[in-house]
């Protein structure tokens, strides 16, 4: 017996101190459905959730650590250079401060105002359609929110001068908390993907009820996500690997069925390199 309990306690050594041995690749991941999804209907099913466990699962000789961390935080950390990849950010050609990032992993259609039917009527009659954002800013009639911590690409300019002045939603379920301030009338419209309210009319149809996505003139082509890695020499790294499975996620059918729950069966395909957006 005694023999047996030390070939248990060896093959768990050998297990532990060969799981040390691999490298540590940590990811945050945040409460913001649908790209992240804790708790609910849709525990782990989110757009992000599946990308990560795909990308987890085609690099299976790397300890992988998931980091349930808010948003600001994450950003943060990046900007920090600390040891952290982040799988849902907009990908940008080049490094930023922030990050530097990996191949296209999916696009979404761009980002736009949401708001109540009755406002959105109002809204284009005003400032054009596709609406004019630039124009709806510099009116200051209209209550804008955020999510803390979230970046909008190319429009962030537009926005950085409102950011202070306006509510910024910060904790759990940033964007969804948005839109039911939408809903009671708090605020006048965020700014988001249409995915949003395919997640809300998913799991709350009668809050959802009367919220539509409105187009926006200053964004028009397809976004690209990716993943991002802090602007270090170990994120450079950690990019370079990630970039050899991509492929392989992409083709993956978890992640498929992930990109035709939320896009409502309405995925794009990879766009031309001259349509596509970079962005942050």
């Amino acid at each position: 017996m005694r023999y047996v309990l030390a070939l248990v306690v060896l093959l768990l050594s050998n297990y532990s101190l060969g799981e040390a041995s691999k490298p540590m690749l940590n990811w945050a991941i945040n409460t913001g459905p649908p790209f992240h999804i804790v708790g609910g209907t849709f525990n782990q099913q989110g757009l992000c959730d599946q990308l990560l466990s795909s990308i987890q699962t085609h690099l299976p000789n790397i300890s992988h650590q998931n980091l349930l961390m808010p948003q600001t935080r994450i950003h943060q950390a990046l900007n920090n250079r600390e040891t952290l990849c982040f799988p849902c950010m907009i990908h940008r050609a080049q490094p930023t401060k922030t990050a530097v990032f990996s191949t296209p992993t999916h696009w979404y259609r761009p980002q736009g105002v949401i708001t109540r039917q009755a406002l959105a009527d109002h809204l284009t009659e005003q400032f054009g359609t596709p609406l004019v954002l630039t124009r709806l800013l510099q009116a200051k009639i209209f209550k804008l929110g955020l999510a803390a911590g979230r970046r909008y690409g190319d429009i962030e300019p537009l926005l950085e001068p409102h950011r202070k002045s306006e509510l910024i939603r910060s904790g759990d379920d940033g964007p969804v908390a948005l839109l039911k301030m939408i809903q009671s009338g708090r605020i006048d419209y965020t700014l988001d993907y249409d995915i949003i309210l395919t997640y809300l009319n998913k799991t709350a149809p009668e809050q959802a009820k009367g919220l539509v996505y409105v187009p926006i003139a200053e964004l028009s082509a397809p976004i690209a996500g990716a993943v991002g890695c802090s602007n270090s020499d170990w994120g450079k790294q950690q990019i370079e690997l990630i970039n050899t499975v991509i492929p392989k996620v992409q083709a993956d059918p978890a992640f498929q069925h992930s990109l035709e729950l939320w896009f409502d069966g309405k995925v794009l395909s990879a766009p031309s390199e001259s349509k596509i957006k970079q962005e942050q």
